[in-house]
């Protein structure tokens, strides 16, 4: 009887904490929705009238522009790490082709992500990526 009531106990303790984790990770995608339009980190030269953007979808989905090509992917909110299995491959001014190459490999490495009064910091350990919301979620 005593091993039953133990294991109960065990079970409804993992079901809260699971509950709890879960709403934080709610949470915390709740807030990676929306368009993301670059401002700082990795040098951007500003030889586009577009600038680099990035756009989270509330299922995780990633889309975006580089300055000169187009990308999309999948977000894993948990780790904070991108999947990009396409990019479009347009040719581009060799300053552009450095700012997508540092752009999408910061995306690429990235070991977390976190939103600060609508800031978007993707950060890869030794470069990151500063985004500015540009729309209301």
């Amino acid at each position: 009887m005593m091993k039953k009531s133990k294991f109960c106990l065990l079970i409804l303790l993992a079901i809260s904490l699971t509950g709890c984790f879960s709403n934080q990770q709610l949470k915390k995608s709740t807030q990676l929705v929306g368009d993301w339009t670059l401002k700082g980190g990795v040098c951007i030269p500003g030889v586009t009238k577009h600038k680099p953007k990035l756009i989270i979808n509330a299922d995780m989905k990633v889309s975006g522009f580089t300055g000169c090509n187009q990308f999309k992917g999948r977000l894993i909110a948990a780790d904070g790490s991108f999947t990009l299995p396409s990019v479009t491959r347009r040719i581009c001014l060799p300053e552009l082709v450095t700012q997508e190459e540092n752009m999408l490999n910061v995306l690429r490495s990235a070991t977390s992500i976190e939103v600060i009064n609508n800031t978007l910091v993707v950060d890869s350990g030794n470069k990151f990526l500063v985004f500015e919301k540009t729309n209301a979620s």
